[in-house]
């Protein structure tokens, strides 16, 4: 299992995603760090386990197509050893070439923002998040129905369970498994503890994002130790 830790930033900072309702995220308490500074959140991150790939979810970029290029690159200058997937609303090919030049940096596809589905044929190596809220999917339904054109790593996010402690949609994750060709599914949203992992593992699920369960202390170190497994 590889435990992919999140980032949600909105107006510079960093917050905690709960429920979905993202315009309305608080600043991030944690047990982890007492800082909001993306920067600060993401060394004190490193402190606890010296992890290899962060999640980071640009909201203001995802609603008001308003990236923060320079922070960005902070991020990868500051942190060489890290590769970060960033949600930053990719909508066209343009804005992917624009992230994915930034070295550290995987530009991921969210369904929700995709405006161009042929830019799915041009990153076969790319990261698709498939995004779900109150029972919909959220993009082109053409996207959903054709999983030929889904990249190497898809995410399956239902936001109704981000946050929330109620465990993981595992209706949705089989869904999406039984549709999927080739590509490698990632869960994200509603992981509570360590039986939440040993669940995914054995619905064949080796990928994971995870903030709440982390920031809560549910998932302290030595079972991060335990589980963590990078291929």
């Amino acid at each position: 299992m590889e435990i992919i830790p999140v980032i949600d930033l909105m107006g510079g900072i960093v917050v905690h995603a709960q429920g979905g309702e993202r315009e309305h995220y608080p600043p991030l308490q944690s047990a982890l760090t007492v800082n909001v500074d993306p920067e600060k959140v993401v060394a004190d991150m490193l402190a606890f386990y010296p992890f290899k790939l962060v999640y980071v979810a640009d909201l203001d970029a995802i609603f008001y197509q308003r990236p923060n290029i320079d922070l960005y690159k902070r991020l990868v200058k500051i942190f060489p050893q890290i590769i970060f997937w960033l949600d930053a609303g990719v909508q066209t090919l343009e804005q992917w070439r624009d992230l994915d030049k930034i070295v550290g940096i995987v530009p991921v596809i969210g369904s929700e923002t995709l405006t161009d589905l042929n830019l799915l044929a041009t990153v076969k190596q790319g990261v698709l998040s498939l995004d779900f809220q109150h029972g919909q999917f959220l993009g082109k339904s053409a996207l959903l129905q054709q999983p030929e054109r889904w990249p190497n790593d898809v995410i399956v996010m239902n936001l109704d369970y981000v946050g929330e402690q109620s465990g993981l949609d595992y209706g949705l994750l089989s869904t999406i498994q039984k549709q999927s060709i080739r590509s490698r599914i990632i869960a994200a949203g509603g992981v509570r503890n360590q039986q939440d992992l040993v669940d995914l593992e054995q619905q064949g699920i080796s990928r994971v994002l995870v903030a709440s369960a982390l920031h809560s202390g549910m998932l302290n170190v030595d079972l991060v130790k335990q589980r963590q497994t990078v291929k």
